[in-house]
């Protein structure tokens, strides 16, 4: 049976050792363009379809079930209303930080270990670039 991640086609589904952090093992999915995804379990079973759909509806896929349960947390949890722009602030906060982060832990390979990402400088991200044989466009705005 045929099955799509939105408009992409799967060719392969395998079960990796690894597990998320909340416990959910993690899936890799090789498309038929041969480019490869790693999710979560629950995030499979909630994506996967025997048709393809477009961005959107992918996108609502995803997020719908994390906002249905962000929201359920809020009113166990009796969060005020008053503390909604704090809580995406903080959330927004943690986020970067991860991801820098992990932008720094990669970096680091390269070079000394930045303080932050505004320490990285051109030489090293070409050759990131040209390591992992990613093509550059040159692009100049007139």
């Amino acid at each position: 049976m045929k099955q799509f991640i939105g408009a992409k086609k799967i060719k392969l589904i395998k079960e990796t050792e690894e597990k998320t952090t909340g416990g959910y093992p993690i899936t890799k999915i090789i498309f038929e363009d041969n480019n490869v995804q790693y999710v979560s379990d629950v995030m499979f079973k909630r994506v996967v379809s025997d048709k393809p759909c477009d961005e959107s509806e992918l996108r609502d896929k995803r997020v719908g079930p994390v906002v249905e349960i962000v929201l359920a947390v809020f009113r166990d949890w009796g969060i005020k209303v008053g503390e909604l722009p704090y809580f995406s602030a903080l959330l927004n906060k943690s986020l970067e930080y991860n991801s820098n982060s992990a932008l720094i832990g990669l970096v680091s390979g390269y070079m000394p270990k930045p303080n932050s990402l505004d320490d990285v400088d051109y030489c090293t991200i070409d050759r990131i670039l040209r390591n992992q044989q990613i093509t550059v466009n040159n692009v100049i705005k007139k």
